[in-house]
């Protein structure tokens, strides 16, 4: 089999799960091609990483809206031209509403087997990120999403998403998409990568961090991912260590609350993969803060992986995944996150690290999903739905 995954924009980090399931269907002995404009951090035009092959363009965050959007279109389009004429892949995957845009305009993507990864509904991301605009802003900038984002879920012959959360929310903003064309992909870790691997004293001396009961998140920085929830709580909740890896616009204003908490809390920054699995196991615990959108909660099952309890808000996907354990604050707020927090330390049970591991084998091994992926990629194949106009 020959993919074409076709991302708006990929980056380290933020596309660590498309990439896994790429490498593993590379390992299944499939060829694997990424498409996709990159920031400085992503990888080079023709670069070849664990076997999967890039063909990258620079994104243009110094572009209006209306002209990125149409740059975003037209390099998708003519590079994916270019690609099939080369490569004549058996089947994409189209990760967002903009690659799929100028996909879906390329007269290269007739008869070619598809389907579309729903990540999130992309006008509520918009809101949410944008709490305080005006009305006739809301109106064009999530009607446009809707728009786009419909379009491509109505010509799509198959819709991934991560989770039962995410399929409901894709249904709740098109209702018009039958359910029986939606599958599950969830999450997945690489067992081998993320593991537990002896005592958190050298991984903390890599970081910097101290002695003494430590709480780690990892998120991008940003208001729904809950992060200034977690440094309230973290004020409640005396002789803890907060580390904090990830970048985004609000890391200053996260910083500067940090301050006046008082808090003793390390901002990492960006941390790049090969850094995680020795980043998780420094820690004791694993939060996550989300309050908005959760469409899964990738970084909890890793640090789980490694063996390090996670704990998370009742927000989206995450009682999905972390339920099951009872890895739940009773609600998204400062005071039942300061609350569970200590709850954790005042009575720790030696077993949960061995079943936070079993928990993730059982249901997101890497392995495991990437056999699910082929064979939902072998059906789109077999079923030959082809391209299509919504």
């Amino acid at each position: 089999m020959k993919l074409l995954h076709v991302h708006d924009f990929f980056a380290p980090g933020n596309s660590r799960a498309g990439f896994d399931l790429d490498r593993v269907l590379v390992r299944r002995g499939h060829q694997v091609h990424v498409l996709a404009a990159v920031s400085e951090r992503g990888p080079a035009d023709g670069a070849e990483v664990e076997g999967v092959r890039f063909h990258t363009y620079p994104f243009r965050p110094d572009l209006s809206g209306r002209a990125r959007y149409a740059w975003g279109v037209s390099e998708n389009r003519g590079r994916f031209e270019a690609l099939q004429r080369e490569r004549r892949f058996d089947v994409l995957i189209l990760n967002q509403p903009l690659c799929a845009a100028g996909i879906l305009g390329a007269p290269a993507a007739r008869g070619v087997p598809w389907a579309y990864f729903f990540l999130s509904p992309w006008a509520a991301e918009w809101r949410i990120e944008h709490p305080d605009a005006g009305w006739f802003s809301r109106l064009l900038n999530e009607g446009f999403r809707n728009r786009l984002e419909r379009r491509a879920l109505q010509a799509a012959p198959r819709a991934f998403v991560a989770s039962e959360f995410m399929r409901g929310r894709l249904l709740e903003h098109h209702p018009e998409i039958p359910v029986s064309r939606i599958d599950i992909i969830p999450g997945a870790v690489d067992l081998c990568r993320f593991r537990p691997d002896g005592p958190p004293a050298a991984a903390r001396a890599r970081f910097g961090i101290g002695p003494g009961p430590v709480v780690l998140t990892v998120r991008r920085m940003v208001e729904r991912m809950g992060i200034d929830l977690l440094l309230r709580a973290a004020s409640r909740v005396p002789g803890i260590e907060l580390v904090l890896g990830g970048d985004g616009p609000h890391r200053a204003r996260l910083e500067s609350l940090a301050r006046e908490l008082g808090l003793r809390a390390r901002f990492l920054g960006f941390v790049p993969d090969e850094d995680l699995p020795a980043l998780y196991r420094s820690a004791d615990l694993f939060v996550l803060p989300t309050r908005f959108l959760e469409g899964f909660g990738f970084v909890a099952i890793e640090a789980m992986a490694c063996g390090t309890p996670a704990l998370g808000t009742p927000v989206g996907a995450i009682p999905e995944v972390l339920g099951p354990l009872g890895l739940l604050f009773r609600e998204p707020t400062e005071e039942a996150v300061a609350q569970g927090i200590r709850s954790f330390f005042g009575s720790r049970d030696a077993s949960l690290p061995a079943r936070c591991r079993e928990h993730v084998a059982s249901r997101y091994d890497l392995e495991a999903v990437g056999a699910l992926t082929e064979g939902l990629l072998e059906r789109v194949i077999r079923e030959g739905a082809g391209h299509g106009r919504g």
